[in-house]
């Protein structure tokens, strides 16, 4: 006979939480603090512009402009150097290079090939070749060349 029965001598299966809240707090402190902290070092990155009413302001914001030109290939894969008043067709991909070329040597472009955007107005129906041709060959010369998407006008009926 025993004076303490063995059921109550065996453990009861029960699990320990405080470990498991613990760990939670300290994972809130740790991401409550990369919050605060990753927010005070953006702010501290921003700077505000000053308005420059001078004549002088109006030089420096002119130099700073993109300077754009437009291409044109159409769905025989002919070139077209597109100007505001004129067009100017150009038959190889050479011609563009050259023209671009002189242009920048002239002066016309900026210096600095970066503030120079070439856009390229695609017909749908262009042969895909003559557009890499074009891309490829405004590249070789150090000038971006970005295609840009005119919208089809829809009819009235449709």
């Amino acid at each position: 006979m025993e004076l303490i029965p063995r059921e109550d001598l065996k453990a009861t299966p029960s699990f320990n939480f405080a470990p498991m809240i613990d760990f939670l707090f300290l994972m809130l402190a740790l991401f409550a603090t990369l919050a605060v902290s990753r927010a005070a070092l953006f702010d501290t990155e921003i700077e505000l512009a000053k308005v420059n009413t001078s004549p002088q302001g109006e030089a420096v914001r002119s130099k700073t402009q993109i300077h754009l030109i437009h291409l044109s290939i159409n769905q025989h894969g002919d070139y077209k150097w597109l100007t505001e008043f004129q067009e100017y067709p150009m038959s190889s991909v050479t011609m563009i290079q050259e023209e671009l070329a002189r242009q920048y040597q002239l002066g016309a472009l900026p210096l600095e090939k970066e503030k120079t955007e070439i856009l390229l107005h695609i017909d749908q129906k262009a042969p895909w070749g003559q557009v890499a041709n074009a891309i490829f060959a405004i590249r070789e010369l150090g000038f971006n060349a970005r295609p840009v998407y005119e919208p089809t006008p829809v009819a009235a009926g449709s």
